[in-house]
């Protein structure tokens, strides 16, 4: 066992709970197994995942939050797959945090197994328990894991029907939400066992079925949360209504790092229409009123006395971050053939420099929690990405043990790592606590969202590349950053804070990449720097794909080759990768010129899957019109098609918008950009159209939710190196004179 995990284990089960290995394996394997069904409405359990009413509907927990990613219905679909489900008749239910809904994956990053045995990280996660949506690994997780719950519930209707009609359960089969006998034709309903079935020992490993004989696996399910956002019956966080609600709305410190000191006008703003109290803690100034209207108007009119960061003005990342690397890196996280030596011997070196700037989430839905404190117990409505950190942020805010309280996770207007946060949870929690019996719905405005976000880290890299006539011969990458990761463990997770040079997130990415070359070198070094940051969608993918992706077009360019032929080349060695390379360049007609049009090609392996993209623009001057967009997935085995289409298609609008748009600065201490004007998203008249084809894989799953966002800012600013011969190495494209249209 890693030191690391060993301590961990310590402070999870310290105290005496458990002693020897043998007791702490029972803990766990009792702990998986129950669940208090809250939320799940009447009927039977079959087990933690599985509840059937007596009108047949079938109720799944799914406890993964859906943010617009169709989860709900993918992770639907495997349960009900296995359980042999009439799909129109079942609803899913947001369960409450119990170890039985952990995120297995997330531990190792690896899928749990059961028969073998869990690893101890993964025992770990599921005591404390670690119930995140992230990462995309929710069907990573759940693929072999969700489909065994809807097995052992199949099983135990058989079970029930074969015991009532006295023959084998052999004699017996499921099919869309019934049981059938073989012999003679009779029917029941899942309804209608489910009460006898409840009753039945559940079967530990079930078997599952063969892919040829799926139903819905694979295949384009309509979403379930589909019907109720197109007719407005959605509860997302900000709808949540209370008989007796307050609404509050913050103010935080101005300045990065600042903190309010005192309010000058606290009578006067008691006296405005609808306001019923101000709460002060430590992280701001919250406004508590009739409704939210009241509450933002009077908390706009606080006039507040703030202590600034004295050590921060005008903060420019990218210098420091520059400086810093001069000096010894923090960490080697890759060193293969002896760089330093293959480049003082290599014919020819080229070097380059890229960066990125501090991103924020932008939400659709502003920040919003709404929590309800009577005496030691506490409720809790909210969008959130963690259960975990739900409780976590009202048991520390409020004060309350996280067994008494009760959580509601809503629908999320756009998580994106943001929502995978603690903070607004907190928050919300301490100015409830002020309120007692009174639930109270904290908003943050969009400019308190925007200027209060974990932002994703400003970054530099210094590449270098060995190069002979028609080759490379190896590549030396230099990284500085903050740790997005280690920061966001620090704030949620304690126990499990990393060094910042640990934080494998800030070069996931750059190293290890698939390219046959004889040396390969990434060295990374972090800065302590005043902003706060976090995971931003697809993490360090995001601006290490457009580095990586970019500097093998300045390889191509040097070598005087054609760009889709030399990363061909290269990939020789890397069959999957090399089929989705093909496979885009046949789709984008790559070889053919057109007039007026050019492309730019990118591919890159995030979260388990590989993603090809190639950009095809025209461009005036410095006006881009992004005519089209191929994109290639090999994602493994698939769940839901259309569900792929549709996450590559929102990570490609979502990378374009950082590409050309996306920055955060500061200021005279303070974050300049607070709402869409200055912090502008793509809009439909400019979005190209996107042409997505999903590769045939029986790999295990990958993730969508996220890697189609890393290559397309590589496919596109390669474009323009095609188009005008200009390279860019430095986002957003904005700053540099460039529009879409």
């Amino acid at each position: 066992m890693k030191r690391r995990t060993f301590l961990i284990a310590g402070g999870v089960v310290g105290g005496g709970l458990l002693v020897g290995i043998g007791g702490f394996n029972y803990y766990v394997n009792k702990r998986i197994k129950e669940f208090s069904g809250i939320g799940m409405g009447e009927g039977d359990s079959l087990n933690a995942y599985v509840r059937i009413r007596p009108d047949n509907t079938i109720v799944l927990a799914i406890p993964r939050t859906e943010m617009g990613q169709g989860i709900y219905t993918a992770l639907s679909q495997l349960i009900a797959e296995e359980l042999e489900a009439d799909f129109s008749k079942v609803e899913v239910v947001y369960p409450q945090g119990e170890s039985a809904y952990t995120n297995f994956f997330i531990a190792e990053m690896k899928p749990a197994d059961f028969e073998g045995g869990l690893t101890m990280m993964q025992k770990i996660f599921a005591i404390i328990p670690n119930i995140l949506t992230g990462g995309s690994t929710s069907v990573r997780d759940a693929y072999d894991y969700y489909r065994r719950m809807g097995a052992m519930a199949r099983e135990m209707l058989i079970a029930a029907a074969a015991k009532e009609w006295q023959v084998s359960p052999q004699d017996c089969y499921a099919e869309k939400s019934m049981v059938i006998n073989k012999k003679n034709g009779q029917q029941k309903t899942f309804g209608l066992l489910a009460s006898s079935a409840a009753k039945e020992k559940a079967p530990e490993f079930p078997p599952l079925k063969n892919k040829a004989d799926f139903k819905l696996i694979g295949k384009s399910i309509n979403r379930i949360d589909v019907p109720e956002k197109v007719t407005g019956k959605a509860i997302f966080g900000l709808d949540v209504r209370i008989p007796n609600m307050k609404y509050a709305v913050i103010r935080h410190p101005s300045y990065v790092g600042g903190k309010i000191t005192a309010i000058n006008n606290m009578d006067k703003i008691l006296t405005m229409a609808g306001v019923v109290k101000i709460v002060q803690i430590e992280e701001g100034v919250a406004v508590i009123a009739d409704d939210t209207w009241h509450a933002k108007n009077a908390a706009a009119a606080l006039e507040l006395q703030e202590e600034q960061n004295k050590e921060l003005g005008h903060l420019d990342a990218i210098p420091t971050l520059k400086e810093a690397l001069k000096g010894e890196p923090g960490k080697v996280w890759e060193d293969v053939g002896k760089i330093d030596d293959v480049l003082g011997s290599a014919p020819k070196v080229i070097e380059a420099e890229y960066m990125v700037p501090y991103l924020a989430h932008a939400c659709m839905e502003p920040l919003n929690c709404t929590v309800l404190v009577n005496g030691d117990k506490a409720e809790v409505w909210t969008g959130n990405q963690s259960t975990t950190f739900v409780l976590n942020g009202v048991s520390e805010g409020a004060g309350i043990d996280k067994d008494k309280i009760k959580t509601n996770i809503t629908y999320l207007g756009g998580g994106f790592g943001r929502r995978g946060e603690t903070d607004f949870v907190l928050r919300a929690a301490k100015i409830a606590k002020q309120i007692p019996d009174t639930p109270v719905q904290l908003v943050y405005t969009r400019e308190e969202d925007m200027k209060n976000d974990y932002y994703r880290p400003a970054v530099i890299t210094q590449l270098k590349a060995a190069l002979d006539d028609k080759n490379i011969l190896g590549w030396k990458k230099k990284v500085g950053t903050q740790g997005a990761l280690s920061q966001l463990f620090k704030r949620n997770i304690p126990l499990m804070t990393l060094n910042p040079e640990d934080d494998e997130s800030a070069t996931e990415g750059m190293r290890n990449l698939p390219y046959s070359m004889g040396a390969a070198y990434t060295d990374l070094t972090c800065v302590d720097l005043p902003v706060s940051v976090g995971t931003w969608r697809s993490v360090g993918h995001s601006h290490n794909a457009f580095f990586s992706e970019s500097f093998m077009d300045e390889c191509a360019a040097t070598l005087n080759r054609d760009p889709y032929e030399l990363r061909k080349e290269l990939l020789k060695d890397s069959p999957r990768y090399l089929a989705v390379l093909n496979k885009v360049a046949e789709m984008s007609k790559w070889d053919e010129k057109v007039e007026g049009k050019f492309k730019g090609i990118a591919i890159h392996e995030s979260f388990g899957s590989i993603v090809g993209e190639v950009a095809e623009i025209s461009l005036t001057d410095k006006n881009i019109k992004v005519e089209k967009v191929f994109c290639v997935i090999d994602c493994g085995k698939t769940v839901n098609p259309r569900i792929i289409e549709s996450q590559m298609q929102s990570g490609i609008v979502y990378g374009l918008t950082a590409a050309l748009y996306g920055e955060i600065t500061v200021k005279e201490g303070k974050i300049v950009q607070s709402n869409f004007p200055n912090y502008q998203m793509v809009m439909m008249s400019t979005m190209p159209h996107v042409e997505v084809f999903i590769m045939e894989s029986d790999e295990q799953p990958g993730g969508v939710g996220e890697p189609g966002t890393p290559p397309i800012a590589p496919a596109l600013t390669n474009a323009i190196f095609a188009a005008s011969g200009e390279r860019i190495r430095k986002l957003p494209l904005s700053n540099q004179g460039y529009q879409f249209v």
